[in-house]
């Protein structure tokens, strides 16, 4: 009872929120588009995210300009529910900002990698908020890696990136990286375990036990398929507290000889009915099944925390799927073939001669 008096206002405004996410027609109808314009000029004019072009002029837009106005769209929406939340909700709802701090973190990390200055990313890309530990501000005027790093000194990324650094302006970017995505989930499980219960508990593990599982899957493969790294390294970034797979998965899977070998156990594995590993695209099959996960735990548990983080996964699924249609628009691809990728239920989208 309690929970639905303390959930019930935040899922109305959820389920409205969700009601104007993007129908078959607009899939229809984007995946006939012939440009990045005229991509940017239909989601303008016809969809809901007519609301974050309002600082973007789309008359010369170009691809990385759209996709950073979606993900900021993710980032607006997911602020719109925070301010609704209290108390353990909203502590533990910060994952979504956390999780855009660490991508700007590793956005900075590659420009000075590449010999890029700071000062010439767009600061609207970023997310500069109170919600931040990291002072952007400081943080832009580094001209090396090393700088960057000391302006990080008194957050929880100084003891990670620091001692990854090799000279001033070189770091172990891969490391650097899977460090990061590492502390982050390390960082979300600890909060759930610290402040989630009951059924909350029970939804927040398994939705973010199935996001570990993947990465940990892909992880296994390209490090045996392609890079034929020590078991060691392997280990050393293995994501805890998955929901499928167990600790005995993860060992046969690192102790598989070659990717063939682990393609063959992950076929026999508690995700072969679910993500079609003989794809050069794990992530379609995966998303439709992450993605109508959430779908029906929103609509069978509207009184729980399903709802409220529920929405952020399928926005993010669904911004995946618009910026697989942008690329396909950029390189020419099909749009059937396009629409193959897309991690949605496909009703076909028809003629587009």
């Amino acid at each position: 009872m309690l929970n639905a008096f303390k959930y019930a206002h935040l899922t109305t405004k959820i389920r409205a929120m969700q009601g104007k996410m993007l129908k078959d027609e607009d899939f229809v109808n984007l995946l006939r588009m012939q440009s990045v314009k005229e991509i940017a000029n239909y989601l303008k004019n016809n969809t809901y995210y007519k609301q974050n072009f309002e600082e973007m002029d789309n008359q010369d837009i170009h691809r990385g300009q759209l996709e950073i106005m979606l993900n900021r769209a993710l980032i607006h929406d997911a602020l719109k529910i925070a301010k609704f939340l209290k108390g353990k909700e909203k502590s533990i709802y910060r994952f979504v900002y956390r999780k855009q701090e660490i991508e700007d973190l590793k956005k900075m990390l590659r420009a000075l990698h590449m010999g890029k200055p700071l000062d010439k990313i767009d600061r609207k890309t970023l997310f500069i908020s109170h919600h931040s530990n990291i002072d952007f501000n400081t943080a832009l005027k580094a001209n090396t890696i090393r700088e960057l790093i000391d302006t990080l000194e008194d957050t929880n990324f100084y003891p990670i990136l620091s001692p990854l650094l090799i000279e001033d302006n070189k770091i172990n970017l891969f490391a650097a990286e899977m460090a990061l995505d590492l502390y982050y989930y390390n960082q979300v499980h600890d909060q759930i375990h610290k402040k989630i219960s009951g059924k909350d508990y029970e939804i927040m593990h398994m939705s973010f036990g199935l996001d570990a599982d993947f990465r940990n899957m892909m992880w296994i493969y390209r490090s045996k398929q392609f890079y034929n790294l020590r078991k060691e390294i392997i280990y050393s970034y293995i994501i805890p507290n998955g929901h499928k797979l167990k600790k005995q998965d993860i060992i046969k899977l690192v102790e598989a000889d070659t990717g063939q070998e682990v393609l063959r156990l992950l076929k026999a594995g508690p995700y072969g009915e679910i993500v079609d590993f003989d794809s050069g695209h794990w992530d379609n099959s995966f998303n439709k099944y992450y993605g109508n996960k959430q779908l029906r735990q929103m609509r069978l548990l509207p009184f729980t925390i399903a709802p409220i983080i529920g929405y952020i996964f399928i926005k993010e699924i669904e911004i995946l799927n618009l910026t697989t249609i942008i690329e396909g628009v950029r390189y020419k691809v099909d749009p059937k073939k396009v629409e193959t990728y897309l991690a949605r239920q496909s009703k076909g989208v028809g003629n587009y001669d």
